[in-house]
């Protein structure tokens, strides 16, 4: 097999998108999602598109001996979601920025850049934060990658031990021996103390799927790390806590995707050569 038929999704990089997501100790309530929903009128220039998101409820008044007497339903803000949309409608947007009432999800689609991706979050979050960051604690945070790459072949040419190494931990050794579609899944949690105590969740899924009959290897690796006690003031007080975990959690990635690909292939991502991705 040639590698030149292997192309990573985004050309430098195979990054198709990446993700960072925080999680609150307690779900906002009511008020707290209006206060978002305001701070976030700052980003309309970066998300033009917002939609809003409804949770219902339902009370249930019981009398005494356990017997229902009356109940009220309901619908209150349950969040929102910002988003930037592409040139070409049919595509899914380039960036959008979940809110919940227990957390905020920042999808990128467009990544360029480890560094320029860093600032983009710390910027909305900075601002989305801000009128809860002293009340609300963060308790766990995550960063996802999904790498794609394209064979633009036969797909009876795609020899997958000349995509990932064959001593490598993360995916079954069968893999190698078939030109079948398949899904691997391996997963496993530490403990740390660094920068604070937590626990961290590693996820590597790789997958050998079929689109428009040309075959694709996909990379979807996801890191949650759970903080074992809460921060408060998390984007103001330890934001120096928050950027070392995603430093961290950028260097794990790194260091899984050098040990599951090839040094071919990770010479064509340029993994090794550049901090840039």
């Amino acid at each position: 097999m040639s590698l030149e038929n292997l192309h990573p999704f985004s050309g430098q990089h195979a990054i198709e998108s990446a993700a960072f997501a925080l999680e609150f100790s307690s779900d906002l309530d009511v008020g707290e999602v209006g206060a978002l929903r305001t701070a976030a009128a700052q980003l309309l220039a970066d998300f033009p598109v917002i939609a809003e998101k409804q949770v219902a409820t339902l009370n249930f008044q019981v009398a005494p001996g356990g017997a229902a007497t009356s109940s009220s339903s309901g619908v209150e803000a349950g969040g929102f979601t910002l988003g930037r949309t592409s040139c070409n409608p049919t595509e899914p947007q380039v960036r959008f920025i979940d809110v919940s009432r227990n957390g905020i999800v920042v999808v990128v689609r467009d990544y360029t850049r480890w560094d320029k991706f860093k600032a983009d979050v710390d910027r909305y979050l900075s601002i989305l934060l801000a009128p809860v960051d002293g009340q609300k604690a963060v308790s766990s945070l995550g960063l996802q990658f999904n790498d794609i790459f394209l064979w633009k072949a036969d797909p009876q040419d795609l020899k997958i031990d000349e995509i990932f190494s064959r001593n490598n931990p993360f995916i079954a050794s069968n893999s190698f021996s078939s030109s079948m579609l398949w899904h691997s899944h391996h997963g496993y949690l530490i403990s740390n103390t660094e920068p604070v105590q937590h626990k961290q969740l590693d996820n590597i899924n790789v997958s050998r799927a079929a689109s428009n009959e040309l075959h694709q290897i996909q990379v979807l690796t996801s890191h949650r790390v759970t903080l074992d006690k809460p921060l408060f003031k998390s984007w103001s007080a330890h934001k120096a806590t928050f950027f070392e975990f995603q430093e961290k959690l950028h260097s794990q990635n790194k260091l899984i995707l050098s040990q599951l690909l090839t040094p071919a292939v990770q010479s064509k991502i340029n993994l090794n050569g550049s901090k840039e991705f």
